[in-house]
């Protein structure tokens, strides 16, 4: 038997109880029911908790679809159920743990990153834009309306098949060009509409050949009806061009990213480097390091890179990480603004070990 992960949640005072220095199971659980009929439990470290079932140790890789997507669906069922009444850090599907100490261990380990995945993600929502064209009918409209398609085309009718052969490859490349920048242009265009009400967003797998774009977006829970309202204008705007399709509310997966191969020291370690902080700094300081390379590479000087895109977004996290790490050892704000806090190996340690 194991003990399986759907989600870490924040605690409050209200909710945080019959927990030890450690945080031991919550005797009472959830009213939630998980996979193969078990009733979840809560296992609290400092302000946070692991949301578990108990289950057999499973391979889910060795089983069948039908058996798996059922697995899959309680899974997402349960961190929607949860996330009504939690901020909420789901966990990707198919994690086991041996016992409660060990995801105690994952809970100490990954303290500061699960704190600032609730942080991002708190009172927020993902949705899943998902766009399809007709690339048949695009070309068909490309052909009857595009002046140098017509113009090769023309060309090409009096010209014999061999004599041809060149102009041919050259309406090929220019079709395949122009329905290109089409797609392209379509999908910049449904990123900046939609984008504006997100507080971030990423660039998903597609999942089939005539789907141009799968985007997931996170949004404040109280923004729901205006998604609906701005997927209901793309929708007149683009009819009989693009079909689209939108899903959710659904826990933040695709916002986050916990490496538990990396502990607290080794996250903050590679934060407080990229903000170029030393051994230690002060709330005001990690600030002003956040803002300076913020200006630098603000999306708005670097239209369209999407490398200083991500560096900023790398930035950001860095930032928050260092916010994070600063609240659990003292006040961040308040008073205690030029309080220097230590980034060192043995004191970030110590400070994220309750006694």
């Amino acid at each position: 038997m194991g003990k399986y992960i759907y989600c870490v949640i924040e605690q409050n005072k209200d909710k945080r109880a019959a927990r030890d220095a450690f945080g031991q199971a919550n005797a009472s659980g959830l009213s939630y029911i998980g996979i193969n009929h078990q009733v979840i439990n809560i296992l609290n470290y400092q302000d946070i908790a692991a949301a578990v079932s108990d289950t057999p140790v499973i391979n889910f890789d060795r089983l069948d679809k039908k058996e798996l997507t059922r697995h899959i669906a309680i899974h997402q069922q349960v961190n929607e159920e949860i996330m009504k009444d939690y901020n909420v850090a789901p966990m990707a599907f198919g994690i086991i743990a041996p016992n409660n100490e060990e995801i105690k261990c994952i809970l100490a380990k990954a303290y500061i990153q699960f704190k600032t995945a609730l942080k991002t993600t708190a009172g927020k929502v993902e949705f899943a834009v998902q766009v399809w064209w007709d690339q048949k009918k695009l070309l068909e409209e490309l052909v009857n309306t595009n002046s140098e398609i017509q113009g090769l085309r023309q060309q090409l009718s009096v010209k014999t098949s061999i004599l041809g052969l060149p102009l041919k490859l050259k309406l090929g490349r220019l079709i395949q060009r122009q329905a290109e920048a089409y797609k392209q242009t379509n999908i910049k265009n449904i990123e900046a509409f939609l984008r504006i009400m997100a507080h971030d967003f990423t660039l998903n797998k597609l999942i089939s050949e005539d789907m141009i774009a799968n985007f997931s977006f996170l949004i404040e829970k109280s923004r729901e009806f205006e998604l609906d309202s701005k997927m209901q204008e793309l929708g007149k705007k683009y009819e009989g061009k693009l079909r689209f399709r939108y899903i959710g509310p659904m826990p933040p997966y695709s916002f986050v990213n916990i490496n538990l191969s990396l502990g607290n020291f080794e996250i903050i370690n590679k934060a407080r480097k990229l903000l170029s902080l030393g051994e230690e700094a002060s709330p005001e300081e990690i600030k002003k390091a956040y803002y300076a390379l913020s200006h630098q590479y603000h999306p708005d000087k670097h239209q369209d890179n999407q490398e200083t895109a991500e560096q900023m977004k790398k930035i950001v996290r860095a930032y928050s990480i260092l916010k994070s790490y600063c609240k659990s050892c003292g006040s961040f704000f308040g008073e205690n603004r030029n309080q220097r806090y230590s980034f060192k190996e043995e004191d970030v340690r110590n400070s994220l070990i309750i006694k």
